[in-house]
Formats: C-alpha cells, sequence, structure tokens
C-alpha cells in the first residue's frame, strides 16, 4: 500500500484597488477585503482545474484529477487547496496566473506550502489574529469565524 503524500497551500486573495486620486491624502493602498460570498470552495476548484488544464495543456488536467480546494473564507479570502506533493509548483503558478474572481481583478498570493493541513491551518489563524490586531479590534474571536466558516461549507 502506497502512502498519498500531499501539500497544503495556504493562498489569500487581495483586492488592489487604484487610489480614487492621484493627490489622494492617503498613500495607503488596501488589499485585504473579504470576498464575495458567492466564492466558494467548488467554484474555486474549478478555476484552477480549467487554469492548469490552460496553462499545462493535458498534463495539467491530469494534475488536476487530485486536487481540491479544501477551505476558502470569503471573510478573510483565505483558502487552503490540498494537492499531490510533486505537482505543488503546478497548483501554485496557476494561482499565480488568476487575475480575476467573477470579473474583479484580484492578486492570489501563496502564503505558506505545508506538509499537514494542521500547520496551514495555524498559519492562517495566525495572520488572521495579527490583522485583527493591526485593525485595533479585539471584539471578534478569529477562531469563531473559521468555525463559522467550516459549518458553512458543511451545509
Amino acid at each position: 500500500m502506497v502512502r498519498y503524500k500531499a501539500r497544503y497551500i495556504l493562498f489569500d486573495v487581495l483586492y488592489p484597488n487604484a487610489p480614487k486620486t492621484l493627490g489622494a491624502a492617503s498613500t495607503h493602498i488596501e488589499f485585504s477585503s473579504p470576498s464575495d460570498p458567492s466564492i466558494t470552495s467548488s467554484y474555486l476548484s474549478g478555476l484552477l482545474r480549467d487554469g492548469l488544464a490552460h496553462q499545462f495543456g493535458d498534463y495539467g488536467a491530469g494534475v488536476a484529477g487530485n486536487l481540491s480546494v479544501k477551505y476558502f473564507s470569503p471573510a478573510t479570502s483565505t483558502g487552503i487547496v490540498r494537492v499531490s506533493r510533486d505537482h505543488y509548483r503546478l497548483v501554485w503558478t496557476a494561482l499565480s496566473f488568476m487575475n480575476e474572481l467573477k470579473g474583479v481583478p484580484v492578486v492570489i498570493r501563496v502564503v505558506r506550502v505545508s506538509g499537514t493541513i494542521k500547520k496551514a491551518e495555524q498559519e492562517a489563524i495566525r495572520r488572521a489574529r495579527k490583522e485583527v490586531k493591526r485593525v485595533g479590534g479585539s471584539l471578534v474571536d478569529v477562531e469563531d469565524i473559521v468555525v463559522e466558516d467550516d459549518e458553512m461549507e458543511e451545509d
């Protein structure tokens, strides 16, 4: 019996907005924002499969056979993809070349590649806590957001 070796890719969806005016008081461009609730794990999985087939042909389509989006949170615009250990670089490339979701321009940034889903989840929670601290909110528990998103996907 052969063990299936997988990699888990943690990624963020960034929404770069152009500044409204060149002389705006704030020079900071906000990249992090919630995703459209209609963007689901299955929708992203289909986009990734199409991207792999388009960029790598039949070989990419074959690699996409064991690809799955295990988690996607529209609230934090963060997701986790499970892929074969031998092919994670191809999926990373396909994620990097995605430039729009449902007609909205995006940049997808791979944050971490891990051998276990637990470490990928811990990194996602750590980054979400850091973001909550950055904006100064301490009323929201990040683990509640993750649990609520998991419950929504099961329905």
